[in-house]
């Protein structure tokens, strides 16, 4: 009865295509990355996308003063600016002026996002610091300004507080401070995470917003919430499917909706960009394989005349449960597949991928 849904081969073909088109439908946020040489704009880039990307960037020639970083296994594209320019206002604002200009009628191509980097070590908030946000205040390109090197502060952070109330006099609380550092445990007392998740909400298209969420090495909270939304989607979704009365048409529906939902899942949490590539096909045929015997083994437990004219239409909630259930198990273990990689435990994952623990935690969550 299996093969009579999905094959095997054919559940592994539809995922690697959902996988594909996935990705193809993420987009690259720009984010406009300044502050003077030596503020450490290329660690905080390297911290949260765990990538020198100017070391391993395709680099793309652009307006004079700016160049666009990026490449093809981290979906974000970093536009850094020539420190010294922001020293001469008129000249920055120039730039700035022709690149937007060059760009505005672009999506893909406009500054979504921009962090303004001021080093701890310096100890001030320079004028033309306060006049070059304001001029991107008044391009309307959200933007934060982010204390770099932080580890240099006093233990209650005395310099990063009385950096914020200069920006606070300035602009209120439509400039957000956040306070980083290059070491990941003195991180964890700052405010990166807040970043993240500040950069997550002011990226105003879905699809750039997930670029970013699956790019960043930081909050694992973002990647879980967008994972979340879209199993609520799917889950939606399979309801609609189990309102149908064509019982075999339900059935394979739903499993082709289920397949493209774990590629969805699989792509949030980046794992194609956090593995190795002969990790990644271990683990994505091991995904294929368990996709295989549990969806088409749920379908079948719910339906046992599937196939025969005594069989039921499947039920809406039925549907629906048994597609959340689905989804949240695999973000589950994507959830800690991410969580090995980050810390150097890729031997790890292999064995996470199981239908003994997808098929615990699809029970789990089928009885919520």
């Amino acid at each position: 009865m299996a093969t009579s849904i999905l094959s095997d081969e054919k559940l592994k073909k539809q995922f690697e295509e959902d996988l594909r088109t996935a990705a193809a439908a993420v987009k690259r946020p720009n984010i406009l990355l300044l502050g003077n040489t030596g503020v450490g704009k290329s660690s905080l880039i390297n911290t949260i996308f765990g990538r020198k990307l100017a070391e391993v960037s395709h680099l793309k020639p652009q307006t004079r003063g700016f160049h666009v970083y990026s490449t093809p296994e981290v979906p974000v594209n970093i536009i850094d600016s020539e420190g010294y320019e922001l020293e001469n206002e008129a000249r920055f604002k120039t730039t700035l002026d022709e690149y937007i200009a060059e760009n505005f009628a672009n999506l893909e191509k406009q500054i979504h996002i921009c962090w303004y980097c001021i080093s701890i070590s310096s100890g001030r908030v320079l004028p033309f610091d306060i006049e070059n946000i304001k001029h991107l205040q008044s391009k309307k390109i959200p933007t934060a300004v982010v204390f770099t090197q932080c580890d240099n502060d006093d233990p209650e952070g005395s310099t990063a507080k009385s950096l914020s109330d200069v920006i606070y006099r300035n602009f209120g609380n439509s400039i957000p401070c956040f306070q980083t550092s290059n070491d990941p445990e003195v991180n964890k007392e700052l405010d990166i995470d807040k970043l993240i998740e500040w950069s997550a909400n002011n990226i105003s298209d879905e699809n750039l917003r997930l670029g970013f969420v699956a790019a960043q090495k930081i909050s694992l909270k973002e990647k879980d919430d967008a994972a979340s939304t879209r199993v609520n989607w799917y889950t939606a979704g399979a309801a609609g499917v189990g309102a149908s009365p064509i019982p075999c048409s339900d059935a394979v529906l739903l499993t082709g909706l289920q397949v493209k939902m774990a590629a969805d899942i699989y792509n949030i949490y980046g794992l194609d960009n956090a593995i190795s590539t002969v990790l990644r096909n271990v683990i994505q045929g091991k995904v294929v394989s368990m996709l295989g015997k549990m969806i088409v083994g749920n379908i079948l437990k719910w339906i046992p005349g599937l196939g025969t004219a005594a069989g039921a239409a499947i039920n809406a909630a039925v549907a629906g449960a048994i597609t959340f259930a689905m989804g949240k198990a695999l973000a589950a273990l994507c959830h800690q597949a991410v969580i090995d990689s980050w810390e150097g435990k890729d031997n790890m994952l292999g064995d996470l991928f199981t239908e003994e623990n997808l098929d615990t935690l699809f029970s789990q969550y089928y009885k919520k």
